[in-house]
């Protein structure tokens, strides 16, 4: 059996959805031994290509192998024994001539997290003695992932991972970080990028790419495309037949630049896809594309007026009148192109006005036009409570930052199949 963690980046219960449901794909039958707001750690029967798999997610900042659990009593001793085991110099020291150390919460409490550190401030001073290594230190509790490939650990060292976890004190090595490079380059580096249109992440597009769960061939759509941030994690996930469209035409020539820098910047062959993008309304979309002809919808659509300051109640009620008739519209195009059980994966505006929060009031209307909610993981899945994810009354998962306005909520639904 191997034992792997996930740190987890921004929004823990979309990482958590997006690592299980990718695992699930390959290995039913792994099992979820820990999860908390920082670290997932899972057990399976087979050897993960950890390196692959990283560049699939969009959710975890590092994946690594864990060699051993102990007991948080004396953890700084029983790591010092090790020194002396083979096993463990293989694990860790080969070909090694530094190291870091990080210290993740993995559910157990802050009163273990605390000691856990301490701990670990003993083992590294164990560790640069007893195997004359050199020890990067650093004043946090854990070192970010930038560090770890500034300092080539994957290479030339090992970042030691201490998990605290509710059934003891896992240790491991990483083995795999998230591309950062990449991701901003894609984010901020391309040649067309606007507040208004280019705003999510590569990162959480991606997330919300494998929410739809397609194979490689069938048809995506991106129906609000902006500067074309969904079609272009969609060619890097491999998928072949990609569509997007806009209202503006800015849009449609922003993203065709962007996709073509893509092509020329990353490990990409054009010729392996068929992309089309064109300007078009969303409500004349059923006139521009064929009846069930698309496998799955994955969009941010628009999300409300752009405002420096805080939209007054009045004002968010505006919004949520208009954006609630656009989506509704949209839905009843998307209910024409999309195939039966095709997917839409979409993003609804969530105001907050003070302590209070208001979202579109337009789920039992989507319903009614003929699709249902899909849950973002099977509840039948083995150990799935563990997972503590934050899903919404609604059925939603919110994706929001400290002082934000408007913030993102995230739903997945499905076309009603017809008997």
């Amino acid at each position: 059996m191997n034992q792997y963690f996930f740190v987890l980046g921004t929004n823990h219960s979309l990482c958590k959805v997006d690592i299980i449901n990718t695992l699930l794909k390959t290995d039913p039958d792994f099992k979820i031994l820990e999860a908390s707001q920082e670290v997932l750690i899972i057990e399976t029967n087979y050897k993960l290509n950890t390196k692959k798999l990283i560049g699939n997610l969009g959710s975890a900042i590092k994946i690594g192998l864990v060699f051993k659990k102990y007991d948080l009593s004396s953890l700084a001793h029983q790591i010092g024994k090790e020194t002396k085991n083979k096993l463990f110099l293989n694990f860790f020291t080969i070909k090694a001539d530094r190291f870091a150390v990080s210290v993740y919460d993995g559910g157990a409490g802050f009163k273990s997290l605390n000691k856990t550190f301490f701990e670990s401030l003993k083992i590294s001073k164990i560790l640069k003695k007893k195997l004359s290594l050199k020890f990067l230190s650093t004043k946090t509790r854990k070192i970010a992932s930038f560090l770890v490939d500034k300092s080539n650990l994957l290479n030339d060292g090992f970042e030691l991972v201490l998990v605290s976890g509710k059934n003891g004190i896992y240790l491991g090595k990483t083995e795999a970080i998230q591309d950062y490079k990449g991701y901003s380059l894609r984010d901020y580096g391309r040649p067309q990028r606007d507040s208004r249109s280019g705003m999510i992440s590569p990162k959480l597009a991606k997330i919300m790419i494998n929410l739809a769960e397609k194979d490689k061939d069938m048809a995506f759509l991106d129906p609000f495309c902006g500067s074309g941030t969904f079609l272009q994690e969609l060619i890097l996930l491999g998928f072949k037949n990609i569509i997007g469209s806009d209202i503006e035409q800015k849009s449609i020539d922003s993203t065709n630049q962007n996709l073509n820098w893509l092509f020329e910047n990353f490990p990409v062959d054009k010729k392996n896809y068929k992309i089309n993008t064109f300007k078009s309304d969303v409500l004349n979309l059923s006139n521009r594309l064929a009846s069930n002809s698309i496998d799955a919808i994955v969009t941010e659509p628009f999300l409300g007026s752009s405002k420096s300051k805080y939209f007054s109640l009045p004002e968010i009620k505006g919004e949520i009148e208009k954006l609630s008739k656009l989506y509704i519209d949209a839905f009843s195009q998307f209910k024409i192109v999309l195939k039966n059980d095709g997917v839409i994966v979409i993003i609804l505006p969530v105001f907050k006005h003070k302590e209070n929060f208001y979202q579109l009031e337009i789920i039992n209307k989507i319903i009614s036009l003929g699709f249902e909610k899909v849950e973002f993981i099977n509840s039948k899945q083995k150990s799935v409570g563990l997972l503590k994810l934050n899903i919404t009354k609604r059925g939603s998962i919110i994706f929001f930052h400290p002082g934000q306005t408007v913030s993102r909520e995230i739903f997945v639904f499905e076309k009603i199949k017809k008997d």
